[in-house]
């Protein structure tokens, strides 16, 4: 069985390329999958080296965070679903192909050994949840190699949205399951242009998901408005941007069941519930208008959006992850001059205003011409970022996530959509298919499919004070003489990155003791020694989760000292410090009994 390990951290926000940081924690985490329970008993006297791994491809981690940086609140423990083509195929990272949980905000998943997932024959399922207190999660994941691969999915909270969100809770009045009508308005919120507007009529009866009349005597309603515009808002989007699971009004696949690319105008979440039960039609259709950004591109002209343009509107099915079709929605202008989306519907979903264009199946909106970035930057900038084409309007297009940023770096793009401007920007690692603020560097507007290549400078900070850290990691049984090598995911989180709106996560897959994927960058070692930078007088904390246990340490200070590594729970360690090489030579044991 494999485990899951993730790491927090404090750092001075004075302080930049915190990704540095992160990866010691990300290491040091890797003993802790020494707490791993089954062993096979040895021999007397002879110690064995056991080389621990499932029959398991393709490492599958969801981290469901709150898309709130500053709310206090995260998602804890939760049921989720997995639906879609290819469910049957996944499994959680331990062999359990049923009872999905997540647990402190994870869910570590994986193939079974059957599948073969491939460009040509990807494996693609659907993730769902309903969190108390957030708006529902669905995310379409993709595989197409047997390699690890991160899925960051940002939920909203409906005490504390996010910037770029405008949440609306309320419940209005029923007469057996019927109301007499009611307006519900969502507040504008400060630096965000788009509202909505729901009316339903007199006389509408509350249906649940059969069809069949709800009797109550209020309604519950959370309403969740998503700017297209605010990269704060993006990581949010229920189903993300390149969903494969679409289909058209008349149920037909949309591009063969590949994946399109979503470029959104919008997207409202409704979700209702009378007597505890989902609300899911209506006897009669509902009124729904959505003011919209007028700094929103229009994907076909490649112009901000006006009244008279044009954009479908699709709805969404949580539990599958399955996107509709739902026809065209004509922008217009109301009294006060807004640009206003209008439509009418029996159900209740999230809708989606979106052009899209793809690149696999039928391919549309899309030029096979490449696009070369060269990138420049100081030493002092290096570090993993997300390379992004945005509209004008940061709308997101395509992106290489991850990608490891240094001066002369060249990032290419085999194809880019076909939009008459964009721009290339570099912001912070998130681990998911969108921009994140602060946009850190950007390029002007271009063509992308005539221009070929672009520039794109990265201004370039101090340089910190590192030091050298050498990690031993050691592991025992303690009911036998048995030695492990570690397997499974290994991550921390920085809470300094993310105060100062940097990538707070850095992650990496290690099998056998050998880091196999690693997002970071500056690890180097294997068989449980490794060697590092770690930024002088950053402080850190540590925890790991193996068989529904937590084990920790306190809150230590990386510093040019001898120290002892505090323990919280099931982690011991020293360090010793050579100030001739400054290097931090950390030695940590771990005990736990094996089965």
């Amino acid at each position: 069985m494999k485990n899951t390990f993730k790491l927090h951290s404090q750092i001075n926000p004075a302080k930049q390329g915190s990704a540095l940081i992160n990866i010691f924690l990300m290491i040091a985490c890797m003993v802790l999958v020494l707490t791993l329970n089954s062993c096979r008993k040895p021999n007397e006297g002879i110690a064995l080296t056991i080389n621990e791994t499932t029959l398991t491809k393709a490492p599958v981690l969801l981290r469901f965070a709150n898309a709130n940086a500053n709310s206090a609140n995260q998602p804890g423990d939760f049921d989720v679903k997995i639906t879609g083509r290819d469910a049957a195929l996944v499994q959680m990272d331990g062999g359990s192909t049923s009872d999905f949980k997540a647990s402190h905000g994870f869910l570590p998943l994986s193939l079974t050994a059957n599948a073969a997932p491939s460009p040509s024959s990807p494996v693609t399922f659907n993730v769902s949840a309903d969190i108390p207190g957030y708006a529902p999660i669905v995310q379409t994941v993709t595989i197409t190699k047997d390699s690890a691969k991160i899925v960051d999915v940002g939920v909203v909270e409906y005490a504390n949205p996010p910037a770029g969100t405008s949440v609306l809770a309320t419940t209005t009045p029923l007469s057996n399951g019927v109301s007499a009508g009611a307006t519900l308005n969502l507040p504008q919120r400060s630096g965000m242009v788009e509202t909505a507007q729901i009316k339903i009529l007199p006389g509408t009866e509350m249906l649940d998901a059969d069809g069949s009349a709800i009797n109550a005597s209020a309604l519950t309603s959370n309403i969740v408005d998503f700017s297209a515009v605010s990269t704060t808002s993006y990581g949010a989007f229920p189903g993300g941007f390149s969903p494969t699971n679409v289909i058209d009004k008349a149920g037909n696949q949309v591009n063969g069941g590949n994946a399109i690319n979503f470029v959104s105008a919008g997207l409202l979440s409704i979700k209702m519930s009378a007597a505890g039960t989902q609300v899911r039609h209506f006897s009669q259709p509902i009124q729904v208008s959505m003011k919209l950004d007028p700094n929103t591109t229009n994907f076909i002209t490649g112009n901000n959006i006006k009244a008279g343009d044009t954009v479908p509107l699709w709805s969404l099915t949580e539990e599958t992850g399955q996107w509709k079709s739902e026809g065209d929605v004509t922008i217009t202008n109301d009294s006060g001059g807004n640009l206003i989306a209008n439509f009418e519907t029996s159900h209740l979903c999230c809708f989606n205003l979106d052009w899209s264009w793809a690149v696999a199946g039928h391919p549309y909106g899309t030029c096979f011409t490449p696009l070369t970035v060269r990138i420049h930057c100081g030493a002092g900038n290096s570090g993993i970022y997300d390379v992004t084409i945005v509209t004008p309007n940061n709308q997101y297009l395509a992106g290489a996530h991850g990608e490891f940023v240094h001066d002369g770096d060249v990032v290419v793009f085999p194809y880019v959509p076909s939009i008459a401007q964009c721009k290339v920007v570099i912001s912070s690692f998130n681990l998911y298919l969108n921009p994140r603020l602060p946009i850190l560097a950007q390029t002007g507007l271009f063509n992308p499919c005539s221009q070929g290549s672009v520039d794109l400078s990265f201004g370039s900070p101090a340089t910190p004070s590192l030091i050298n850290v050498t990690l031993n990691m050691q592991g025992y049984c303690s009911n036998k003489n048995i030695n492990l090598l570690p397997s499974g995911w290994f991550f921390l989180y920085d809470v300094g990155a993310a105060r100062l709106n940097q990538n707070a996560w850095t992650y990496a897959y290690v099998n056998r003791g050998v880091i196999q994927y690693a997002f970071g960058a500056g690890i180097t070692g294997s068989n449980g020694r490794y060697s590092i930078k770690l930024f002088n007088g950053d402080q850190y904390y540590m925890y790991a989760y193996n068989s529904y246990v937590w084990y920790q340490t306190s809150v230590f200070t990386m510093a040019p000292r001898n120290f002892t590594l505090p323990s919280a729970s099931g982690i011991n360690g020293s360090a010793i410090y050579d100030a001739g090489s400054n290097t931090l030579n950390i030695t940590a044991k771990f005990s736990v009994r094996c089965r």
